[in-house]
């Protein structure tokens, strides 16, 4: 029976590679990650094929941060993406870990994919407070290359009145919780891209921010714009164009084959 099932992964995971040598396979969703609050950050683990629950799974571990998004991952299983804590092993736990048992892990955030026609849907995952039955809540912003093209840039206003922007040589209106992509055009002879907003206020446009940033063709990103009073809080994220290859969970095996080392010994 042993035997049996054995042969029945290595059968499996004979398929999977061949069908994954086909450069028409591509992953349901290609995503990053980032936390919403300041200084938090956490290592999670999932399944690329959504099948966590088999015990054998290849699992896959990302790290998600407050200040820069994560490295591009992708998920190529059905409905729901689930994030499990992964957490360090202490001092005194090294050498349990060093066993063949697994420790259990724990559920902690998930997301369920949207219906989409699209082949493949890209999502920036907003990690913020969690609920009261402890996991992370998730707000996806599409993200994908349609969208959000490189050389250009998402503005999301979380603020309750309308924005003025000149972002480098162009003028932006953002009503109250609306976005706008706008493309980066730097000034003549400026390296870099100037942003500044302003509010109206007793029939005057009021400056609330006003700061340079770097900018590449290769790069494209996600404003999020929220007004504190008389400033504005600007919190900016942004990636550099790179193959999907390079994604973690990309062109992984659902299963992961594990020797039996006491079945090598009575060989």
């Amino acid at each position: 029976m042993i035997n049996f099932l054995r042969f029945h992964i290595i059968l499996q995971l004979f398929f999977v590679s061949i069908c994954l040598a086909d450069e028409t396979v591509i992953p349901k969703g290609i995503f990053t990650a980032i936390f919403w609050e300041k200084y938090e950050s956490e290592s999670f683990s999932y399944a690329p094929w959504g099948n966590e629950k088999e015990a054998n799974a290849t699992m896959v571990d990302i790290s998600v941060g407050s200040s820069s998004l994560s490295r591009r991952f992708v998920y190529y299983g059905e409905g729901k993406l689930n994030f499990y804590n992964k957490r360090r092993p202490r001092e005194w736990e090294e050498d349990q870990n060093k066993s063949n048992v697994k420790e259990p892990i724990k559920l902690t955030a998930d997301f369920e994919l949207p219906k989409s026609n699209e082949p493949s849907i890209e999502y920036l995952l907003l990690f913020v407070n969690k609920k009261k039955n402890g996991l992370w809540k998730i707000y996806p912003i599409p993200f994908s290359k349609t969208h959000v093209p490189f050389g250009q840039y998402n503005f999301i206003s979380q603020s309750k009145e309308q924005l003025y922007l000149l972002f480098g040589k162009n003028e932006i209106i953002i009503p109250s919780g609306k976005s706008q992509v706008s493309p980066a055009v730097a000034e003549n002879g400026e390296r870099g891209v100037k942003l500044k907003a302003m509010i109206q206020k007793n029939g005057q446009y009021l400056e609330v921010f006003n700061q340079k940033w770097g900018h590449s063709e290769n790069m494209r990103g996600i404003f999020f714009l929220r007004l504190n009073e008389n400033k504005l809080n600007v919190k900016r994220v942004f990636e550099f164009k790179q193959p999907l290859s390079s994604a973690s969970g990309y062109n992984t095996n659902p299963l992961t084959f594990i020797q039996d080392s006491q079945d090598k010994s009575h060989r």
